[in-house]
C-alpha cells in the first residue's frame, strides 16, 4: 500500500476524486435540499464511494499485477544478463578459436583448390584411358577373331600334319615294299641273265642274235600291266594317250609324271611310290625275247 501511495499519479488521482466528492457533498448540503434529496445525494455519494472503492481495488490489483510482472521481468532480466555474460565469454572463446583456425581454413581452401585441379587432371586422364580402353577392346576383338582363325588354321595344320605323318608312314611302308620288290626284280633279272647266257651258250653253233624286234606300237604294244600299279584300265588309258612301250614310261621326267597322273586321274605320288619309271627302265633294258 505504501508503494501504491508513493506513486504520484495514483496519489493525485485519489486526491482529486476525494476533493471533487467533498465539494459536491458540501455544496449539496448547503443548498438546503430536502432530507430526501440529501439522502439521495448521500446515497449517490455512497454509490460513488463504492465505485471509487472498487476502482481503487481494481487499480491496486493492476498495480499488484504490474509489480509481479516487474519482478518477473527483473528475474528474466537477471537471467538474460547471466546468459549474455556466458554468451560473451563463448563469443570471446569462439573468436579466439576462429583466429586459430583461420590459417587452417586458408590451408584447407588451398588444398581444395589443389585437389580440384588434380581431380580435373585425373578426370582428363580417365577420359583418355576410357578412349584407349575402347580402342583396345576393338583391337582385342579383332585379335580374338584372328586368334580364332589361327586356331582353325592350326587345327587344319595339325590334321594335315597327321595326314602327312600317315602318308609318310605309308610311304615308308611302300618304300620298304618297293625295296623288297626291287630286290626280287634284281634277283629275277639275274636269273633271266643267267638263263639268257645259258641259251646263248647253247645257240653258239648257230647264227648270233635273232630277228630284230619291231618298235612297240598300237599293233604291237608292250605289256604295261607288268609294271606294278598299272591295271588293265590304266593300260587302256595309257594307250589312249599314245603310250605303248616301257621306253616311253622310262623316259618320263617330273613334269611328264605330273601331266600323266593328271590325265589318268591319279596322284603323282602313286607313280613315285610304285616307281613306274624305274620298273619301265628295267623292263626296257631287259627287252622281250
Amino acid at each position: 500500500m505504501n508503494e501504491l501511495m508513493q506513486d504520484p499519479v495514483f496519489y493525485w488521482l485519489v486526491w482529486a476524486i476525494f476533493t471533487v466528492a467533498g465539494t459536491i457533498i458540501g455544496w449539496s448540503l448547503r443548498a438546503n435540499f430536502s432530507e430526501k434529496d440529501v439522502r439521495r445525494a448521500l446515497d449517490r455519494s455512497e454509490h460513488d464511494r463504492s465505485i471509487l472503492a472498487r476502482l481503487y481495488t481494481h487499480i491496486k490489483h493492476q498495480h499488484d499485477l504490474r509489480e509481479a510482472d516487474f519482478k518477473k521481468a527483473t528475474l528474466e532480466l537477471d537471467t538474460l544478463r547471466d546468459r549474455l555474460i556466458v554468451l560473451e565469454q563463448e563469443r570471446a572463446q569462439f573468436a579466439h578459436t576462429e583466429h586459430e583456425y583461420a590459417d587452417r581454413i586458408g590451408q584447407a581452401d588451398a588444398n581444395v583448390a589443389r585437389f580440384a585441379e588434380k581431380f580435373r587432371t585425373l578426370e582428363e586422364q580417365a577420359n583418355a584411358l576410357r578412349a584407349k580402353n575402347t580402342q583396345l577392346n576393338v583391337e582385342l576383338g579383332r585379335m580374338q577373331e584372328e586368334l580364332a582363325a589361327w586356331k582353325t588354321l592350326y587345327r587344319d595344320f595339325q590334321a594335315m600334319q597327321q595326314k602327312l605323318f600317315n602318308t609318310e608312314r605309308a610311304a615308308n611302308s611302300l618304300e620298304a615294299e618297293r625295296n623288297l620288290l626291287r630286290q626280287q626284280l634284281e634277283s629275277a633279272r639275274q636269273e633271266i641273265d643267267r638263263y639268257q647266257n645259258t641259251r646263248t651258250g647253247r645257240r653258239s653253233s648257230g647264227p648270233k642274235g635273232g630277228p630284230a624286234r619291231s618298235m612297240p606300237g598300237p599293233d604291237n604294244p608292250d605289256d604295261l600291266k607288268i609294271i606294278n600299279g598299272i591295271t588293265t584300265h590304266t593300260e587302256q588309258l595309257l594307250h589312249s594317250l599314245g603310250i605303248y612301250s616301257y621306253i616311253q614310261i622310262g623316259n618320263w621326267d617330273d613334269d611328264a609324271i605330273i601331266a600323266a597322273a593328271k590325265k589318268l586321274g591319279i596322284s603323282p605320288g602313286k607313280i613315285y611310290q610304285e616307281d613306274w619309271v624305274g620298273q619301265a627302265r628295267q623292263l626296257a633294258g631287259e627287252g622281250r625275247v
